[in-house]
């Protein structure tokens, strides 16, 4: 947060950034014009959430009277600032069971690759093609989205890594709606680590799926839109929730795990969600699963000039929202399967070298197996060499330096994506890698 006082002689006028607002306030400038908002010219107060909400839409800083409304919270001895208060304020979370060890590892990247990558691909064009279908008004076949989920499932069961390797190579979207199957296998992947029953990662798996299945129904402007939403758009995406209730109700039997994900995926956990605002321990365990896969896949995507940011920032900044969209204990859990640098992650090396991420090192997680892509001056290897960091983590030249953006470099990650497990022999389901 930043405040500054833009009145040296009064001091009652406070410039901050949107998101440290709050109910009461008294806001006076914006750093847009007001002809472009909804809000009234000279100023207003800030009378509920939606105001907040809609505000940030228009702008990223204003300025607010202290004379006419109410002040920001003030920064203690030890340097508190308005996010750590509000996490303060935030309802303390009931602590969820953590089993770590209940699904073992059983197969390699290398075993589940091939048939995840098909099953992946197939799942985001039946999914497309059902939102296609529910915009024509034509009926839809959601049973006919449980065979590659579970095929999906399975893979997940039996290694994470393999998934989280074919996610974070993946380059453009496939289609508009791909987030959507990419944001229910962050969810079940969560599920897997704290160790929920194989039926409950199924139906957060399905749930986390179809959370967005209600934005079919609404204007395509708005559903293809890129950036701030005016008010009155705003408040008919909002909407998208409980059309997507009465879309499933239409079903004649509605799993209810799955009906309470969709309907509280927009629900934060220090109340400043939607539909209805509910917090804390009211939201239902799954739905919170299913808000933190949203939240990091569109931290992902946020970068709009690169497409996308590095795994290792949008952990980042899902750290930072912890205790306020979803309780900090799942923030851990999913920082702990994915690991310092997750497989898929694009690094340079305190040499200057390129190297992509391939496989953790359980013991020494700074040093994980990595596949070198140029020399110190970035020129790119005619072939990758595969190297163990941990092997040679006396030289300081051979540790990560930090995590890169994919695309800051002349380079695509998803070009190495089936090239570090094995050369494919075969056709089809008959094929195996050696």
């Amino acid at each position: 947060m930043q405040l500054s006082s833009t009145n040296a002689n009064s001091g009652c006028l406070i410039t901050l950034e949107t998101r440290d607002l709050l109910i009461g306030m008294f806001v006076c400038e914006l750093d847009c014009p007001w002809s472009v908002t909804p809000f009234p010219m000279g100023g207003f107060h800030v009378k509920k959430v939606d105001d907040i909400q809609v505000l940030q839409k228009f702008c990223k800083v204003v300025t607010i009277d202290t004379n006419r409304g109410a002040e920001p919270a003030r920064r203690r001895k030890t340097d508190l600032t308005i996010l750590s208060s509000a996490r303060k304020a935030a309802p303390p979370a009931s602590a969820v069971k953590v089993q770590r060890d209940t699904y073992p590892i059983t197969h390699t990247i290398k075993q589940s690759f091939d048939k995840s990558l098909s099953a992946y691909e197939e799942l985001q064009d039946q999914y497309q093609a059902i939102c296609e279908n529910i915009r024509e008004g034509q009926c839809v076949d959601l049973e006919s989205l449980h065979g590659q989920s579970r095929i999906l499932i399975e893979s997940l069961i039996a290694n994470p890594q393999a998934l989280i390797w074919i996610l974070f190579t993946d380059g453009s979207p496939r289609h508009t709606f791909s987030y959507c199957v990419r944001a229910a296998i962050w969810a079940a992947m969560l599920g897997r680590q704290v160790g929920l029953g194989r039926e409950d990662i199924d139906m957060l798996f399905m749930g986390t799926l179809l959370c967005d299945i209600g934005l079919n129904l609404l204007p395509e402007r708005l559903i293809t839109k890129r950036g701030r939403f005016r008010r009155k758009e705003y408040l008919a995406y909002r909407k998208h929730v409980d059309l997507g209730i009465d879309l499933l109700s239409q079903y004649a039997d509605p799993n209810e795990k799955v009906m309470r994900i969709v309907r509280n995926h927009h629900e934060r956990h220090d109340g400043l969600g939607f539909p209805r605002a509910v917090k804390g321990d009211q939201i239902p365990a799954l739905a919170r699963f299913a808000t933190l896969a949203y939240c990091f896949e569109r931290l992902l995507r946020s970068n709009c000039e690169q497409g996308r940011v590095s795994p290792a920032r949008a952990i980042a900044r899902l750290y930072k929202q912890r205790s306020l969209k979803f309780p900090e204990q799942l923030v851990v859990e999913f920082i702990h399967v994915m690991g310092m640098y997750p497989v898929g992650t694009l690094v340079k090396l305190c040499s200057g070298e390129l190297a992509l991420v391939l496989e953790q090192n359980k013991t020494q997680r700074l040093f994980p197996r990595v596949a070198l892509l140029s020399d110190g001056k970035r020129k790119l290897l005619s072939k990758p060499q595969v190297v163990e960091l941990a092997d040679q983590a006396s030289d300081k030249n051979r540790g990560i330096s930090c995590s890169i953006d994919p695309g800051k470099y002349p380079l695509k990650v998803e070009q190495y994506r089936g090239a570090f497990f094995g050369k494919k022999i075969g056709l089809g389901a008959l094929s195996f890698r050696v």
